[in-house]
């Protein structure tokens, strides 16, 4: 048997693995964390509170302060929460166990940058 044939049909058998290999696989989707139920602002935003619904990647909620109510709308991706802008701006929002913190933002929202809620299974904040 000659060594050109042998060598030709291992080459063909190995370009279908090798052509995969090559293939990059697609990156994992971070799946969104859980960020429904009420949360209670904490130092300077502890007259706050923000009740959220959380739907797949869609999150809607209140952010409410004394007798004020702020209708809120955004995305989950991962650990993140960003609002979309409302006329007072919006939030990003990063979720760190039982906290979110404001890490960024736009309009008057991202002066309280570094600020936490927290989380909270009782009915209302006490402020």
């Amino acid at each position: 048997m000659h060594l050109r044939p042998v060598l030709f049909l291992l080459a063909s058998a190995a370009l279908p693995a090798l052509a995969q290999a090559d293939t990059p696989s697609p990156a994992p989707a971070v799946a969104p964390e859980m960020v429904s139920g009420l949360w209670c602002g904490s130092g300077p935003l502890h007259e706050f509170s923000l009740r959220l619904q959380q739907r797949d990647q869609a999150v809607e909620g209140e952010l409410v302060r004394r007798d004020r109510v702020r209708t809120i709308q955004g995305t989950v991706e991962g650990n993140v929460v960003r609002t979309q802008s409302t006329k007072v701006g919006a939030l990003v929002l990063e979720r760190q166990g039982d906290e979110l913190k404001i890490t960024g933002g736009d309009g008057p929202l991202v002066l309280a940058r570094g600020q936490t809620f927290r989380r909270t299974s009782a009915a209302a904040c006490t402020g």
